[in-house]
């Protein structure tokens, strides 16, 4: 993973850099198909694909609203029965009739394999551009809207070590775009934000929530800006060949 002049030159300026997780370096392996699966496992057959679909983004969003950042100040709920009360809600939402027991089952194996390589895989690129930046010196973490399992997300999918640490909004108290969580880190390691960049694949929680803290930001993904590439692996051949506006 070799260094160019150009990249060293590119985040010289800059004493940290942070990744968002979620679509930037890792991606879910098809959760519906693993709700299907696991269901199937325990027994309950039929279930329809697109109702599941439907059920589980009407489910997510009101639990997101109800009990937001998985649940941290919703009194009595833990981020694991977050978990297990949207499989609930989800399932129940297919079908009325299904037994909130077998339900719990299948809540627990969910959150078992969504901590595992099986729940995920890499997004192309991802390894080589966090290495790439930790060869040039920088402190490199990560801020991602997760729950409290996410360095043993990252532990399961090949980044063990390779961040000097790892903040989750549950941790933070607050989610992206949200000024806050940016701010930690820069207190944490006295570090004023104009010396700061985040790289992460949502316009408004990555890019716009971090330069709206002083940060720069890159974007993946998405977006139309002079700081967007279509990929991880074009970001680093830039961040390698040509040298980048801040």
């Amino acid at each position: 993973m070799s260094l160019t002049l150009q990249l060293v030159a590119n985040l010289k300026r800059f004493r940290l850099v942070t990744f968002d997780v979620t679509d930037t370096l890792l991606r879910l392996e098809d959760p519906l198909r693993q709700y299907h699966r696991t269901a199937e496992e325990f027994g309950i057959t039929g279930v329809d694909r697109r109702r599941l679909e439907q059920c589980f983004r009407q489910q997510f969003k009101a639990m997101s609203s109800e009990h937001p950042n998985f649940g941290r100040f919703s009194p009595g709920l833990n981020w694991q029965q977050w978990w297990l009360q949207l499989v609930t809600r989800t399932f129940g939402c297919v079908d009325q009739g299904l037994a909130p027991d077998k339900l719990e089952k299948i809540g627990h194996r969910l959150i078992d394999i969504f901590r595992t390589s099986a729940g995920w895989h890499q997004v192309d690129g991802a390894q080589e551009l966090v290495q790439c930046v930790r060869n040039t010196g920088h402190c490199v973490g990560v801020i991602s809207n997760f729950d409290p399992s996410l360095p043993k997300v990252l532990d399961a999918m090949g980044f063990a070590d390779k961040f000097d640490f790892i903040l989750t909004s549950y941790e933070a108290g607050v989610m992206k775009p949200d000024p806050g969580i940016f701010e930690i880190p820069l207190k944490r390691f006295q570090i004023p934000a104009h010396q700061a960049l985040h790289i992460g694949n949502k316009l408004d929680l990555d890019y716009e929530g971090a330069r709206n803290c002083g940060w720069s930001g890159l974007l993946v993904n998405g977006g139309c800006s002079q700081h967007s590439f279509a990929s991880l692996s074009h970001l680093l051949e830039a961040l390698k060949t040509q040298p980048i506006q801040w």
